[in-house]
Parts: structure tokens; sequence; C-alpha cells
């Protein structure tokens, strides 16, 4: 699929496009088992992650974004996402975007099918208002219906858009667009959201997803600079140089096996929470 800046700005959406083959979607995949402590925060896991960082720097992304905010990028958050068989992530907008503006990437990984869709409300980004609030109206922001109905009450060219994505695709998205996701199926569906603003904008950390009352910590987030140059100095931005990946045998075998000591860590702890937290 081209992408087409004029459409995007009047949509607020882009996509599916292809990205990754299914070996590199377990190779990003991996990355979820470093364990959290050593990140500044939920959505920082490009800090401590060279795989993510090469991926998120990659051009068939960049070209396309580099078209909403400039040249000058920040990725400043990155988070995987595991939604569990039979939940479903109501209506909204991730908050953070009330108080800068960018772009989301919505990378599937793995378990994704028919049973799995994603769905936005195109035009809902040139709302002054968002999913959350809704709530206030006693609005269900499970139901599509009574969210889109709010929606185009407010602009009439909202439509609903679901999207059934394959493993390795990804859709971009204004962080203004109202959007869920859902898995009614019987398995784990794996994703991973990359987010990202221009240098002109002040990242922050929020204590709390209160959308009455927000609250933000006096710690800086680390942002990765993927394109341009960082002329403001606004934000903690780390040396991109650093995450390059070191192409020898010895450096892929370390890592291949700090990978694997995550990933069992990981998983005894899984089961250890299921037999004795019950």
């Amino acid at each position: 699929m081209q992408f087409e800046i004029n459409k995007f700005n009047e949509e607020g959406f882009a996509g599916p496009f292809e990205f990754l083959n299914i070996k590199n979607c377990n190779k990003l995949l991996n990355e979820k088992y470093l364990p959290k402590q050593n990140f500044g925060w939920t959505k920082s896991i490009h800090e401590k992650s060279s795989k993510v960082v090469n991926f998120a720097s990659s051009e068939i992304i960049l070209e396309k974004i580099k078209n909403i905010l400039g040249s000058d990028i920040l990725l400043w958050g990155s988070c995987f996402i595991e939604q569990k068989p039979g939940n479903q992530h109501s209506w909204h907008i991730d908050l953070e975007y009330k108080q800068w503006d960018g772009v989301t990437i919505w990378v599937g990984l793995k378990n994704l099918n028919n049973n799995t869709p994603l769905s936005i409300i195109s035009h809902s980004h040139n709302i002054n208002s968002f999913p959350q609030a809704l709530k206030d109206k006693n609005v269900n922001i499970q139901n599509d219906e009574d969210v889109l109905f709010e929606a185009k009450k407010i602009d009439p060219r909202c439509e609903l858009k679901t999207f059934y994505l394959k493993p390795g695709e990804f859709i971009i998205w204004s962080g203004k667009i109202w959007h869920k996701t859902n898995n009614q199926s019987k398995k784990n569906r794996e994703s991973i959201i990359l987010q990202y603003c221009s240098t002109d904008n002040v990242v922050k950390i929020p204590v709390n997803y209160d959308y009455k009352n927000m609250k933000w910590s006096d710690n800086k987030p680390a942002c990765i600079l993927v394109s341009g140059k960082d002329k403001k100095k606004f934000n903690n931005v780390l040396d991109k140089s650093k995450f390059k990946t070191k192409e020898n045998f010895f450096f892929e075998t370390l890592k291949f096996f700090e990978v694997q000591y995550y990933k069992s860590r990981y998983i005894l702890s899984s089961i250890y929470r299921k037999i004795f937290t019950k």
C-alpha cells in the first residue's frame, strides 16, 4: 500500500503496510523478556534494546513519518503489548498525546488473525475530546456503535475502520486518533507500539492515567533521535550509535543466551504465579 500524506492528514491513519517476516517478528518479540526494572518507565524498552531501536529506525517507517513530523524525529515510546484471549482494550487515545503531538505505529507480531481485530475511527484526531471522557456522559466505551455515534455528532465524516492484520504488518495513526483492540481468539496476541514526535515537543512520563487529573514525573524519559538533529535540546536523548547491532558471532551468541536466560526466568515466574497466587 502506498502512503499518501494528504489522506493521512485528513483521515488520521494509514496502512496496513508490510514490514517484518516471521523470523524478524520473533527476534523482536524476544526483547519483551528484558527485565522491566531496567527501564526508566513502561514505554522505554528502546532504552535497553538495540533491536527495538534498529527496527524502529527502519527506512520503511521513517520515509512515511518524515512526511508527517518533519526530518527531526524522536522515538519516545516503545512497549510490547500482550492481549489475552477474550480481552479488549476499550476505545481510547494514549493520554500522553494530550500534552504533545506525534504518531503511533502499531506492529502485529504473533497470533494475529480474523479474531484479533484492531479498529479506529477515521477523522477522530480532529475532535477536541477523547473516548475516555465519554464515560462522564455514561457512554459505554466498549460499544462501537455508541462511540461512533458520539464521534459523528462532532464530525459527520467519522467512520469505523476495522483491520485484521497479519504478523509483521503495521498501521500508523495520529496520536489523537480514537482506537481499540480486541482478542476473540484462544491465544495471546502479541504486538508492539512505537511512538514518535518531532524534537520541538517536550516529552514527559505520566505518573497516572487519570484523564481528569494527569500527573507527570519530574524525571525525563529516555528518547532516541531516529532522524535528523536535536536542535531544541528539550529532552533526554540517548546516543543512537550505542545501539548499533554488532555483527559478530561472539556478540550474537552472548545476546542469544542472555535472551534465553531472561525468557526462561519470565516463563518460570509465570508458572509460579499461576500455581501459588490462585
